[in-house]
């Protein structure tokens, strides 16, 4: 039976969110733990933030600021969804990404860990792509 269009489409769409957040999630979480100066470069010039139910409104500073004041930390992701969202009409499409996984704050070997859930709007960055940028980020913990 032949697959439509549309369909085949849509295979391709999910295929390709899928590679390009698991892509992301290597790359930012790993950078999330050792090279957090890295970090505001994957966010948009007007991305919004929620972390643990604060929102941060003064854009890429804040998301800098918090991620420089924050003690380390060490992440597993245990997991991660990534869905397309509507492509833009350029052949490009948002991601939405969730993962889940564990956070262990501090060096110390038996520093408690604590479950955390993030969902992460990801879009495309048209001065390089194949390349995404994080729009929208809210983080919770896992209590």
């Amino acid at each position: 039976m032949a697959q439509s269009a549309s369909s085949l489409e849509t295979d391709i769409l999910v295929q390709l969110s899928y590679t390009a957040a698991k892509n992301f999630v290597a790359n930012y979480y790993t950078d999330l733990q050792a090279a957090r100066t890295k970090l505001k470069g994957y966010y948009t010039a007007t991305a919004t933030v929620s972390w643990n139910g604060n929102n941060l409104s003064g854009g890429a500073a804040d998301v800098e600021k918090l991620h420089t004041e924050m003690p380390a930390a060490t992440y597993e992701v245990q997991c991660f969804d990534a869905q397309p969202l509507m492509p833009n009409g350029r052949g490009q499409c948002s991601i939405l990404l969730v993962t889940n996984g564990y956070v262990k704050f501090g060096n110390e070997k038996d520093a408690p860990s604590r479950g955390f859930s993030e969902t992460i709007t990801l879009e495309p960055d048209t001065s390089t792509p194949p390349k995404f940028l994080i729009s929208s980020q809210s983080t919770r913990f896992v209590f």
